[in-house]
């Protein structure tokens, strides 16, 4: 039993349970996160996007989210099954490493949509806007604009230029480290 414990473990692990691989658990917050960039008319001004544009990028995304959503689900049952089959008392060899190779299938199959629709994106956006766009989803990444919260996504705190930085001091009593 503890070896059929451990495998499990290293298992989920080795498969990437920490969400922020490519077509990972959090792939689904970046595509909301692109949509709520499109739906956006600062954004859209500030890319320059028109129409056209617009509407190929969101068919882009939901397509690709779709696609992921269901690879998901189908890695999910896999790897449920190959939890259940790594049970056994004398588990199949063959049939284990089967259906690993299943689940790496699914998982480069998404990477693989994902990167196709990288490619697709790129032959709607001019350079310029792939540059900007590429700057505002690192943006949002990490914290999202200044000023903005939308669908749940907490902007970055904007200085006041009013009120200077204070730093805060690691012991009581001691100055602060400039």
């Amino acid at each position: 039993m503890p070896l059929s414990f451990l495998s499990l473990v290293n298992v989920s692990r080795s498969q990437g349970m920490s969400g922020n691989r490519v077509g990972g658990p959090l792939d689904h917050l970046r595509a909301e996160r692109l949509l709520a960039l499109l739906d956006s008319d600062r954004a859209r001004t500030y890319l320059g996007l028109e129409g056209p544009q617009v509407e190929r990028l969101r068919q882009i995304v939901l397509a690709t989210e779709k696609a992921n959503v269901k690879a998901r689900a189908e890695i999910e049952v896999r790897e449920i099954e190959l939890r259940e089959a790594l049970r056994a008392d004398k588990p199949n060899h063959d049939e284990i490493l089967k259906r690993v190779q299943g689940i790496s299938d699914l998982r480069g199959e998404m990477m693989k949509h994902n990167v196709e629709a990288i490619l697709a994106a790129k032959t709607v956006l001019s350079p310029e806007q792939q540059k900007k766009i590429l700057f505002l989803i690192e943006s949002r990444d990490q914290g999202g604009f200044a000023g903005e919260e939308r669908r749940g996504l907490r902007a970055k705190p904007v200085p006041r230029p009013d009120v200077p930085p204070q730093p805060i001091p690691l012991h009581p009593g001691e100055p602060p480290v400039q």
